[in-house]
């Protein structure tokens, strides 16, 4: 589960996802409207990471983290070790040495990597468990799972995703019916893998969009596309790959309207696949089914490959809806 070649003590941020084992009691419990509500293992677990990295210097203090019923996201933030040790160290500069001019020799630093981090964390929050319930098992599975906060701007996403976690959880366990894959769908004579509320496709009316990234914002074509998204309101629904400017702005404005959605998506679904975090409640209202003609991708699409996909999904559409 680790990045290859990745140096995991660097001093950075990074988002670490601890999986409950199955059969384990629930570390919290989801409750409306979207919130964790705590029990004692709960407690314990709050209290113990709050205070972690008071026998841990290696790391800042855990601030942003979540105990869901069945794993815990946090964000740990390791400290410069190497730069802290040396601070003040006599033999780092110089000082302090012998007459004969050598410098005292002094241990190689201890730097711990997030590996160790998150073993001894996973230590204490079972020890913590076993004083709370009495039962003395592991609670977390071996494979662990970390994000490195890298990119510009992921510290705030990371963050952001951390604290709605419960909210989005919420969403699902009250709406599981529009949180799940159905199977396969048949338009336009092919079959597709499908995710969301499948009755979509029995709307009275269900347009197609395909807008060409070469429309001018405001030009005839484009306030054509966006007039048909005005006018589908409850009881229609949209479909298409809503990737252009254009076809963007035509599902921001069917949604606006009352109307719902069916996304093309040309890369599948992965096992771990979820809509984003702007679409799930509106996923929740059984507004949005998510469709792809292609099993979930190892490898990102270039492309040419992506473009390929999305007109040939976009036509079928069009072909199946008899535009």
């Amino acid at each position: 589960m680790r990045l290859s070649g990745f140096d995991y003590s660097r001093p950075m941020f990074y988002m670490v996802t601890l999986k409950r084992l199955p059969g384990r009691q629930a570390l919290s419990a989801i409750v409306e409207p979207g919130r964790c509500e705590m029990n004692p293992t709960t407690r314990a677990f709050v209290n113990c990471i709050r205070t972690f990295h008071m026998g841990c210097a290696a790391i800042e203090p855990i601030e942003c983290f979540t105990v869901m019923p069945d794993h815990v996201h946090l964000l740990i933030k390791i400290r410069d070790q190497l730069g802290a040790q040396l601070v003040g160290d006599p033999a780092a500069g110089g000082a302090g040495r012998a007459a004969g001019g050598a410098a005292p020799t002094r241990p190689a630093p201890t730097i711990l990597r997030l590996e160790t981090i998150v073993s001894l964390l996973v230590q204490a929050l079972e020890g913590r468990y076993a004083e709370t319930t009495g039962l003395r098992e592991q609670v977390f599975d071996a494979r662990w799972h970390d994000w490195i906060v890298a990119a510009r701007g992921q510290l705030a996403a990371f963050t952001r995703y951390i604290r709605e976690n419960p909210k989005r959880a919420w969403l699902r366990q009250a709406n599981r019916q529009f949180f799940t894959r159905v199977g396969r769908l048949s338009l336009g004579g092919r079959e597709w893998f499908a995710y969301g509320n499948p009755a979509l496709l029995e709307l009275p009316v269900v347009e197609p969009f395909q807008c060409s990234r070469k429309w001018p914002k405001g030009g005839s074509e484009w306030t054509a596309a966006l007039a048909r998204a005005e006018r589908t309101g409850p009881g229609g629904a949209g479909i298409g790959t809503f990737m252009s400017p254009c076809e963007k702005e035509c599902g921001n404005a069917i949604f606006k309207a009352g109307g719902s959605l069916v996304v093309l998506s040309p890369e599948g679904f992965a096992e771990r696949w979820h809509p984003a975090r702007n679409k799930e409640a509106l996923c929740a209202e059984g507004r949005m089914l998510f469709l792809s003609l292609y099993e979930a991708q190892a490898a990102k699409l270039d492309h040419a490959a992506l473009y390929r996909r999305c007109h040939e999904m976009g036509d079928l559409a069009v072909a199946a809806l008899g535009r």
